[in-house]
């Protein structure tokens, strides 16, 4: 409340603005929404208070990204989208589509010091659920109460990229109205959001690097995967838990035809590898 203060109304307004939470995102899907915010002149010192913690306005999902990522990529605003390119009927001619990117609305600096300070969140802060090591994630908690108020009712969210030093992957996790008494983003969405970047890290090709307290976790290592088709599936069972590897088995089967990630692919120890039968 204080640096919202100190902002002023007019200065806290337009940020809202430059980080495109006034306006639709642009992404090529239809139905999109767009955030509701009070007009400048109804902003008086309780509004500017409360909108300082994150109340009294709303924004979608795909805002949230959009602004966090311009946050951390260097101050750019950019048009998320499905679509890659357009390929004609006979398969010819092929056209990449193309996307605005804002001029930058931060410096590199203030991105590169925001990178910093949420890295911290999960490396010792709120979001250490969400530690994975070997890797540098950033991210940053959230614990919104619904309307009405004092009903008890919540939406805990965690919001993390990686890695924290030069971003790649940017992800978000909401949970719509968790059980009582257990409704903080850290404590609900956090270990959600580790099972996930658990998952997708290890192939975007991150370089690993542990820390000394790492390598100290007897649960700490690197496994390179094996070619594990012709095997049968009780088996295979007992040689991923020996190496300390989770399964996840895709049909009825009792003998292994395909597995994902590939045999060569190097993963963490309790990384989850999936396994098809036939």
């Amino acid at each position: 409340m204080e640096i919202g203060e100190r902002l002023g109304a007019e200065t806290f307004y337009e940020y809202m603005k430059v980080f495109g939470f006034s306006e639709k995102t642009g992404i090529d899907l239809p139905g999109e929404a767009v955030g509701i915010m009070h007009k400048l002149e109804k902003i008086g010192p309780v509004e500017l208070a409360t909108m300082s913690f994150g109340q009294s306005f709303q924004i979608t999902p795909l805002q949230l990204l959009r602004g966090v990522s311009a946050s951390i990529n260097g101050g750019r605003l950019v048009t998320p989208h499905f679509g890659m390119k357009t390929v004609s009927a006979d398969g010819e001619n092929e056209t990449e589509l193309t996307y605005p990117e804002s001029e930058p609305i931060i410096s590199e600096k203030t991105s590169g010091e925001m990178r910093e300070v949420l890295e911290a969140v999960v490396a010792a802060g709120t979001g250490n659920r969400t530690y994975i090591p070997g890797f540098r994630i950033g991210g940053k908690t959230a614990t919104s109460e619904k309307l009405p108020r004092r009903m008890g009712k919540y939406i805990a969210s965690f919001l993390s990229f990686a890695p924290a030093n030069d971003p790649q992957i940017l992800t978000l996790v909401l949970i719509d109205e968790p059980r009582a008494g257990i409704y903080y983003g850290g404590q609900v969405a956090g270990p959600i959001m580790k099972e996930v970047l658990e998952n997708a890290l290890p192939h975007i090709n991150l370089e690993i690097n542990y820390g000394e307290n790492d390598l100290q976790d007897k649960n700490v290592g690197e496994i390179i995967l094996e070619d594990y088709a012709g095997l049968t599936l009780s088996d295979l069972k007992k040689q991923l838990e020996k190496i300390r590897l989770k399964i996840e088995v895709e049909g009825n089967g009792k003998t292994v035809i395909k597995q994902f990630p590939a045999a060569g692919e190097i993963v963490n120890v309790g990384t989850k590898i999936i396994i098809y039968t036939e």
